[in-house]
């Protein structure tokens, strides 16, 4: 059986084009996750290995799709062999990486993709540390008038937990916003 898996990082994204071009190459079921990759433990990731049999082939478009780095990559793929299940992606020109090649090629390009996704992190907290060495505030915008009225209402002699129900927030932000009175 052809068993396709395809993700995206975030609900913003979909995986319409993923599953379309897994159908192309004959997958009859698909499975599919709005997850980061950076987590092995994905739902549909995991009923995936759970449900492949023997003989049957798993496609990903993309190395980066099912993994993010290089030992959840290798640990996927060895749980697929184990079960006598292939594993094919199509952008390393529909290589099945449990041949020995395959492995070598897997590896390396399961390196790349981790030492990419550091750099996008990297990237971003250089970003964010910029932005607050120039004075932007990072985050959300404060609701000053709901802080106004948390400190009222605490002033009043009203319990934290109870404003934050009455006003429809976490405790969390009652703390900080009387902390930082």
């Amino acid at each position: 059986m052809l068993i396709g898996y395809a993700r995206v990082s975030s609900l913003e994204q979909n995986t319409s084009v993923q599953v379309m071009q897994l159908e192309q190459q004959g997958c009859t079921k698909i499975f599919q996750d709005i997850q980061s990759g950076k987590s092995s433990d994905r739902q549909q990731l995991n009923e995936l290995i759970d449900f492949v049999r023997d003989g049957d082939t798993v496609h990903v478009m993309k190395v980066d799709r099912l993994a993010r780095n290089t030992i959840d990559a290798l640990t996927i793929a060895d749980k697929l062999k184990a079960k006598g299940v292939g594993l094919i992606f199509h952008d390393l020109s529909g290589c099945d990486i449990n041949s020995d090649v395959g492995r070598v090629i897997y590896t390396t390009i399961s390196a790349f993709a981790e030492m990419e996704r550091k750099r996008i992190l990297q990237r971003c907290n250089e970003g964010r540390a910029k932005a607050k060495a120039d004075g932007r505030h990072m985050g959300r915008k404060h609701n000053q008038q709901m802080h106004d009225e948390v400190r009222r209402l605490f002033a009043d002699g009203m319990a934290k937990a109870v404003i934050a129900k009455n006003l429809n927030v976490s405790r969390q932000t009652i703390y900080t916003v009387l902390k930082s009175t």
